[in-house]
């Protein structure tokens, strides 16, 4: 059924078109001409939540005080989880108004413009990108503007590819470390940098941390112990979705300057109700707990998965630097073609579903993307797959 643009508001035909739509599209056409689907297209954690999690859930369910409304900033059992769990991981003395619980990042993400950004203010984004950071500095009346991630600067952003007309007229910049879709990583000093920048630039510093944990060498770099240090304003998500594999179960948290916590709280306290008080204490109770087990288990995982996709695209002859961190590949199209056709053509060749690179902007064409948050079977029988694709 085609849609009547004069039900939607001029805000949403500001739009590209949300990318895993025609993907979810073309899957399920290749599913009715009787092909089967090995889909590595999104990134939505198979694994389930761990039993120890589950067993938490069970136990906070029978608590009647959790039926009604949570509290607007968190749960201060949560809260003081995260505030040992800061302590103990960076040494990083935390206060309760320097954390907020949010319903997954995603929503954090999107709400952070309409709480801190005017119209006309410019929002950097990084190119390749999640859509949502430049979609929500639409709905917020912002001025998103790309910054580039090149295979040449390791998938940073250039500072003095900026000009100066931009950066004195932006009001955020997101970043995401470890990066979805490049796999990339931050490296030691980068996050001073981008907080020298924003401080000379009376913008906010962002950083995406939903792949944090999803490290396989060492430790991924934070942004929060050096920017509280710094002064300048500034707020990270973090996913529990994406650490423990429940991203059903919507919660995450964001820790940041008390004014910018103070400015997403209070625009949340008017649009939602927080998350479901049972779910928020169960996390707390693994985070009280011995969570490191818990999480060495599924990266012990996603690194067989990565390496038996590895092999396959070695086989299939395909250049690609395997991730360090996130469950993404990121891969250079081979031969030039445009990263929707060929994407188009692993489809229809081999029954893979990759992501077009070009769906998360135009520096991304020239790369598609696969996830390894598909059943193992899934991943080897994909790998056979490109072993033999051309």
């Amino acid at each position: 059924m085609e849609t009547d643009d004069r039900m939607q508001s001029s805000r949403l035909g500001k739009l590209p078109p949300y990318l895993f739509v025609e993907i979810d599209r073309r899957k399920s056409e290749f599913a009715r001409s009787g092909g089967k689907v090995l889909d590595l297209g999104i990134g939505d954690p198979d694994i389930g939540a761990p039993e120890v999690l589950r067993d938490l859930l069970g136990k906070a369910l029978e608590n009647r005080e959790y039926d009604r409304y949570p509290s607007d900033r968190g749960l201060p059992e949560l809260i003081e989880a995260i505030r040992k769990w800061a302590l103990k991981e960076h040494r990083v003395e935390l206060s309760p108004d320097e954390i907020l619980v949010t319903i997954g990042s995603k929503e954090a993400i999107a709400h952070l413009p309409l709480a801190v950004v005017d119209p006309g203010d410019i929002v950097l984004v990084p190119d390749p990108g999640y859509p949502v950071y430049s979609s929500s500095a639409i709905f917020a009346g912002g001025r998103p503007v790309t910054m580039p991630l090149l295979r040449t600067n390791d998938f940073l952003p250039d500072l003095e590819s900026i000009g100066a007309d931009i950066s004195s007229r932006s009001r955020i910049m997101y970043l995401n470390y470890p990066n979805n879709p490049t796999s990339a990583t931050a490296p030691p000093d980068f996050f001073g940098r981008m907080l020298e920048y924003c401080g000379k630039n009376d913008c906010i510093l962002v950083n995406d941390a939903a792949y944090y944990e999803i490290f396989y060498e060492g430790r991924a770099e934070a942004l929060f112990p050096s920017g509280r240090e710094s002064g300048v304003p500034y707020i990270e998500f973090f996913s529990f979705s994406k650490t423990f594999s429940i991203t059903g179960w919507r919660i995450g948290f964001a820790i940041g300057s008390p004014e910018v916590i103070s400015a997403l709280g209070r625009l949340k306290a008017n649009i939602d109700s927080g998350v479901f008080s049972a779910v928020q204490a169960a996390v707390a109770g693994l985070l009280d707990a011995d969570y490191q087990p818990v999480i060495d288990k599924i990266l012990a995982v996603y690194r067989e998965r990565r390496d038996i996709l590895a092999d396959g695209l070695r086989k299939a002859g395909i250049e690609f630097d395997p991730p360090e961190s996130t469950f993404y590949f990121w891969i250079p199209v081979p031969g030039g073609e445009k990263s929707i056709d060929f994407c188009g053509r692993l489809l229809d060749d081999t029954g893979i579903v990759a992501t077009p690179g070009v769906g998360f902007g135009q520096a991304g064409e020239g790369y598609f993307r696969l996830s390894i948050t598909a059943p193992t079977d899934t991943i080897r029988q994909a790998g056979e797959k490109l072993a033999g694709f051309r």
